[in-house]
């Protein structure tokens, strides 16, 4: 899945301005990405893979803009852009704080990502826009965050505050996604390599991918 740095992903917000990982772009407002760039860049993904997804609410977006640097570290115009094309698709069009499978079959789902960490009762299966799963994750980007364990002690908050499914988001992409130096290249496959390349990169589902290009 990694394509040379000149593919833009499909969401991309239009901006004027440029840059890879790191970027040169403005950090005044948000690199003049606004709420409706937003919009254009979901409306834009979804016709990119043939889907229908529904317009953002203000809510997503806002918390979009705010959590974006202080949670993300998201340092261009770019940066942001590979961030959204791959949560879109991680969120089925943010549509999917928790994931289907585990709210249809939630005993199924509790014994498959049960470890011996886990809080009694608490359960550590996909939540937020990024899907976050096992206990490590939880405990990690709860620490990251908020400095204690409280996504480990109520992990469905991950899926159930619009802030807390953005932030846990950003916190995967800046700590285990943006150090790549492909991505801080602004190379747009070497992030979805990171988040899920043994799929989409070297597995069955390398035509999914692709989808994600303009």
């Amino acid at each position: 899945a990694t394509k040379s740095s000149a593919a833009q992903p499909s969401s991309a917000p239009s901006s004027s301005a440029g840059g890879g990982g790191g970027g040169n772009d403005s950090g005044g407002n948000n690199f003049g990405i606004t709420c409706d760039k937003f919009n254009k860049a979901v409306s834009a993904a979804s016709g990119a893979i043939s889907n229908s997804y529904p317009a953002p609410s203000s809510a997503q977006c806002n918390s979009f803009l705010k959590n974006m640097k202080s949670a993300g570290g998201i340092a261009s115009s770019r940066e942001a852009a590979m961030f959204l094309a791959n949560i879109l698709w991680e969120s089925d069009g943010l549509r999917a704080k928790e994931e289907y499978d585990c709210q249809k079959l939630p005993d199924w789902c509790a014994q498959n990502y049960k470890t011996p960490e886990d809080v009694p009762g608490k359960t550590y299966w996909g939540r937020g826009y990024i899907q976050l799963t096992w206990h490590y994750n939880y405990i990690d980007a709860s620490k990251a965050l908020f400095g204690d364990d409280r996504l480990v002690k109520d992990p469905a908050q991950v899926a159930e505050d619009e802030d807390t499914a953005w932030m846990v988001a950003f916190w995967f992409w800046k700590d285990r996604v943006r150090s790549d130096p492909g991505v801080q290249a602004g190379n747009f496959g070497a992030s979805i390599n990171k988040i899920n390349g043994g799929l989409e990169c070297r597995g069955s589902a390398q035509d999914k991918a692709k989808k994600r290009y303009a």
